[in-house]
């Protein structure tokens, strides 16, 4: 499609199509240079052909979508790409005149690689194809009746029920660019309902590597005379802990929010999450592998989480039989500008196993000589205890974890609760 021949398309030539096999190369062909960190073209293609087969993509969960002309849906020179993670999550309602919590287990996506080619921007082809996404995620009845005319006629209904769409409880996504943008990319040409910001924050902590050994020495030490049982876990271990977290998630969304952390209208809003079962919360782990000189998968790491198991407990398998609910805490890497970053993908503590878990992160950001540590998202009562020992609490200015509810609650009656790095996509 040459330029002249885009510059006469309206946004009624214009709709929301799944790519092709083709375009879905082409799309990753364009954003190397964006999001390759170095690597060749041929190594970028195979990680992203080795990621189509993980379980958060599999059985049709990831689809990339591209905006093209309704006359030519399979050019390869379409206007811009994102792609989509179908996820289970869970809601809480709190149920009138009840205690506990109604809790529905919904359809949720995550969204991702929002890109236009450099030589396509500026026409809002990308604030098009998000508003569009609406349309082809949520159930007709959450949107308008009327599909707005200057945009021609909705995607279509059967090509979207083949790619198992249309069902979505909620999105989310995590923008590099801002809160504005996403904002602005709503339901028709003029609102501002799109996915707005929300927990868009980071407790942090710088390493210093002498300062953080003599309190780990010193913590250890507190460990071991207390009995604390800590051990680390491999991926495998990881996916399986996950799959018990998910089930203690629903549990806690069972019961009403803690009242010591949480206001009366906290109480009463709308809880949801998605979950990390499923593949979804290794999918954070699976995402730093690099590749081999003959392009097999390789971690940086063989241990991705800490538990504190049952005193005289040794193996995961056990430690679960054991007890009900583990503390425990996990994490995965990334880096800004050649230093290494701890994130934090889950954590489940209270206040008496937090500080041991606290301490425990920071031996893992030595060992892996980490720069920095980062918490996405802590429940208020453990973000006083994390402050009251130097962490620090900054909004963050990348990946701002943003949200578009399909649902009859306003947003000021919602709380996105476990809103940390295992969902990130």
């Amino acid at each position: 499609m040459s330029d002249t021949t885009a510059a006469q398309l309206s946004l009624a030539d214009l709709s929301l199509f799944p790519a092709t096999r083709e375009q879905t190369i082409e799309s990753r062909k364009r954003t190397l240079l964006q999001w390759g960190r170095g690597r060749s073209i041929k190594e970028y293609l195979h990680t992203e052909v080795i990621l189509e087969t993980r379980e958060p993509a599999i059985d049709g969960k990831f689809v990339v979508w591209v905006l093209a002309p309704r006359s030519d849906p399979t050019t390869i020179d379409f206007l811009c790409s994102c792609e989509t993670f179908r996820r289970s999550a869970l809601v809480s309602r709190q149920s009138g005149g009840s205690s506990a919590p109604d809790v529905k287990e919904v359809t949720a996506y995550g969204v991702a690689s929002v890109f236009t080619p450099a030589q396509k921007r500026g026409k809002g082809y990308a604030r098009h194809m998000m508003r569009l996404l609406h349309w082809v995620l949520a159930p007709r009845s959450a949107l308008s009746s009327t599909f707005p005319e200057e945009w021609g006629v909705p995607p279509d209904e059967k090509i979207l029920e083949s790619a198992g769409v249309g069902n979505a409880q909620f999105s989310v996504l995590y923008s590099d660019i801002g809160s504005d943008f996403y904002r602005s990319c709503g339901l028709d040409a003029t609102s501002r309902n799109g996915w707005y910001v929300t927990g868009a924050k980071e407790t942090s902590w710088h390493m210093n590597p002498e300062a953080d050994l003599a309190s780990h020495v010193h913590v250890e030490s507190e460990a071991t005379e207390s009995n604390v049982n800590l051990r680390r876990l491999t991926v495998d271990e990881v996916i399986k802990l996950y799959s018990h977290d998910a089930n203690w998630i629903k549990d806690d969304l069972s019961r009403p929010p803690c009242a010591a952390s949480a206001s009366d209208a906290r109480q009463r809003r709308t809880r949801f999450t998605f979950l990390p079962n499923k593949g979804v919360g290794a999918f954070a782990i699976i995402r730093c592998m690099t590749l081999t000189p003959d392009l097999q998968p390789s971690l940086p790491s063989s241990q991705w989480a800490s538990v504190i198991f049952p005193p005289s407990t040794s193996d995961l398998a056990h430690a679960l039989a054991t007890e009900s609910v583990l503390p425990f805490i996990s994490w995965t890497f990334d880096s800004v500008r050649d230093a290494r970053i701890v994130v934090v993908t889950r954590l489940r503590a209270d206040e008496h196993t937090f500080p041991i878990l606290l301490e425990e992160i920071k031996a893992v950001a030595r060992q892996e000589k980490a720069a920095k540590i980062e918490f996405w998202y802590l429940q208020p009562e453990l973000r006083v205890i994390a402050e009251g020992k130097g962490w620090r609490t900054t909004g963050r200015e990348e990946h701002l974890s943003a949200v578009k509810w399909y649902g009859d609650e306003e947003e000021d009656e919602l709380d996105w609760v476990y809103n940390e790095k295992f969902c990130w996509c």
